[in-house]
């Protein structure tokens, strides 16, 4: 069992998932009963795939039993975010591998460990109220403090301002955008990625 992560500011708490954090996450992330999606899947990623009942349950299951067994790994791949002052699930941040380290080779050549993040706030009521904002930037700092990233980046599209605003109001750099190549119900949008690195980030904190 690792010690419990909790790391408090304003507005956002991000903490270990408890039993109450999952079935709340499970009641935003399985799919409407008439067949409908619910509002953040507008803007989080819709041109992909979206959860069926049976892959949303299966998750949540998952996340529960290490919730039970408290069998989180050392660098947390996602976390809850919580309402600081309610305690209320309010969604979550995470990370994945755009690429995996490796080993240098004889002339000291590797690939260097690259996360690439994400932020969901599923409640459309806790938007645009700095909620994903601040819990973005404890993330970041969590990750740089936690790990050997030089790097740390997010994707997301042009339709996605709030998301976007996020990334320009932590000090992000729009490192990539790839013009219309995201298609949303009948438009075109851009793709963008926006990245800060550990000594930028630093800097200013």
């Amino acid at each position: 069992m690792t010690a419990p992560v909790l790391i408090t500011g304003r507005r956002a708490v991000l903490r270990d998932w408890t039993p109450e954090d999952i079935e709340a996450y499970r009641r935003w992330i399985v799919p409407p009963a008439d067949g409908g999606v619910h509002e953040w899947q507008l803007f989080d990623g819709p041109f992909y795939s979206r959860w069926t009942a049976e892959g949303a349950n299966r998750w949540c299951d998952g996340l529960l039993r290490k919730a039970y067994d408290g069998a989180w790994p050392a660098v947390r791949e996602n976390l809850a975010i919580a309402d600081a002052d309610s305690g209320e699930f309010v969604g979550q941040v995470s990370w994945y591998w755009e690429e995996k380290p490796t080993e240098p080779d004889a002339e000291g050549t590797r690939l260097l460990p690259w996360r690439r993040l994400g932020l969901v706030v599923f409640d459309p009521s806790h938007w645009s109220g700095g909620y994903g904002t601040e819990a973005f930037g404890l993330w970041t700092t969590y990750l740089f403090s936690a790990t050997d990233s030089n790097r740390l980046d997010f994707a997301t599209w042009s339709g996605n301002v709030g998301m976007c605003r996020v990334g320009q109001k932590l000090g992000f750099t729009e490192e990539a955008r790839y013009r219309k190549a995201r298609q949303v119900r009948g438009e075109l949008y851009d793709a963008v990625v926006y990245g800060v690195l550990r000594e930028e980030w630093t800097a200013v904190r």
